[in-house]
């Protein structure tokens, strides 16, 4: 194919830094995680409320990183500290460290009456580290929303963070008027922290907490693409698609939102790939400085076959952040399915690996690279790995099975058993299992022989 595709990429990355509308590049974001507050009066749960309202404003802003609440939980407990308590200063610059934080937030309140009071506490990690207490800000409960929103501000001027005209029309979409309802707003909090969790019982407790937020409160965007997320992780897609469908219905101008159902359509057994492309063109509205959206409609224009435009808009992630390793890694399989161009996209594999090892998408497919070429041995190093990283990875063991067919034949007939084992009972796999049943049956023939 002619055009862009002919182009070599480190002649494609310089091309639209300076284009209009396009933000600048950043080489990196600073790492900050939100922890509850603690105080006295109002409901029980209002210190989670405080703490989401200040997530939900940070993941706002492209030059943050949030930490979820899986890593804070997995931290704290190396450290044998106890997140549901008041963390002296010395214990926040020790989870602050060891998560490798610029930033850890948490804080107090008093609820009395009407009225709420609430100073922030902020561990700074710039430098030698320190604890800021910010001045006290007051409210009404009843506009605790609106209050946390102050104190973002505060907090991310203390980090020396100034937001982007982009991350402020963001964060006024999810801080505007997201619910009315304070007891909707706890359960969502509460719901949001299991569902970050990432384990089975966080996802299906956040359910649980996310629905009766959306009982309390149907109206609530952020709670319904929190129920939506939920749901995909307990696998009802379905469910998930049609809550944040009714979240964008409510506010259009979500751009998590219209992220997430792109990501949901992508992986569809269907593959709406012109939906999906609707669905990330309408997060790049709101959000042109996110990278990842760049590279989703890179992804889905590649999967339909239009390869200039993948890699224009390869190239719009890649100005916003040079080293992503997921455009490395699309750049790799258009070069390679594309172009047969072998040596090229050897090179753009290894270099997603190297600035994300954990790519799982980019080992797979060296891997397979390198079994088509011959070269099983390094396609049989480059499976295990993927296995040491994931041991029940029903892709890698397929194509571990295969590569060892070719030198080990022995080590082949247990790679099928521990994939036929593995795949069984899944049904994206059933077309999978019945050739791997016919590979097992093959080689346990001719080894009877």
């Amino acid at each position: 194919m002619a055009g862009l595709l002919a182009l070599p990429l480190a002649i494609l990355l310089g091309a639209s830094a300076g284009e209009a509308g396009q933000a600048a590049p950043r080489s990196s974001r600073l790492r900050v995680a939100v922890l509850s507050f603690a105080g006295m009066g109002g409901p029980a749960g209002l210190g989670d409320a405080l703490g989401q309202v200040l997530r939900d404003g940070m993941r706002q802003v492209r030059g943050l990183e949030s930490v979820k609440s899986g890593a804070l939980m997995e931290s704290a407990g190396r450290l044998s500290l106890s997140l549901g308590s008041s963390l002296s200063d010395d214990e926040l610059l020790r989870l602050g460290r060891d998560l490798r934080l610029r930033g850890l937030v948490t804080g107090t309140y008093t609820a009395e009456g009407g009225s709420l009071k609430v100073q922030a506490r902020l561990a700074d990690l710039g430098g030698p580290g320190r604890v800021v207490r910010a001045e006290e800000t007051a409210g009404t409960l009843a506009g605790f929303v609106a209050l946390q929103a102050r104190v973002l501000r505060e907090v991310l001027s203390r980090l020396a963070v100034r937001p982007t005209e982009y991350d402020d029309r963001r964060i006024q979409a999810v801080l505007g008027e997201p619910t009315g309802s304070l007891e909707a707003y706890i359960l969502y909090g509460r719901g949001a922290w299991h569902l970050e969790l990432g384990s089975k019982e966080g996802q299906e407790e956040a359910v649980r907490l996310l629905t009766r937020a959306t009982e309390a409160d149907e109206n609530f965007p952020l709670a319904r693409v929190a129920l939506g997320a939920s749901l995909l992780a307990t696998n009802n897609r379905w469910k998930g698609s049609q809550e944040v469908r009714k979240a964008l219905q409510i506010n259009p101008n979500l751009a998590e939102s219209h992220r997430m159902l792109a990501e949901m359509l992508a992986s569809s057994p269907r593959r709406p790939y012109d939906l999906t492309i609707q669905a990330y063109l309408k997060t790049a509205e709101l959000a042109p400085d996110w990278a990842e959206v760049w590279v989703g409609l890179g992804d889905a224009y590649q999967a339909k076959g239009r390869f200039d435009e993948a890699v224009l808009n390869y190239q719009k992630a890649l100005a916003l952040e040079p080293n992503n390793a997921r455009v490395h890694y699309g750049m790799g399989k258009i070069y390679y399915n594309e172009k047969q161009l072998y040596h090229e996209a050897v090179a753009e594999y290894q270099r997603a690996i190297a600035l994300d090892p954990g790519l799982l998408e980019a080992h797979l497919s060296l891997a397979d690279l390198y079994g088509e070429k011959g070269l099983y041995q390094e396609a049989i190093a480059r499976y295990d790995y993927v296995l040491s990283l994931d041991a029940r990875h029903p892709g890698a063991t397929y194509g571990l099975a295969m590569a060892y067919e070719e030198v080990d034949r022995n080590k082949a007939i247990v790679a099928w058993e521990r994939y036929i084992e593995l795949a069984s009972t899944l049904a994206s796999e059933k077309e999978w299992v019945d050739i791997a049943k016919k590979h097992l049956a093959k080689l346990r023939r001719e080894k009877s022989r």
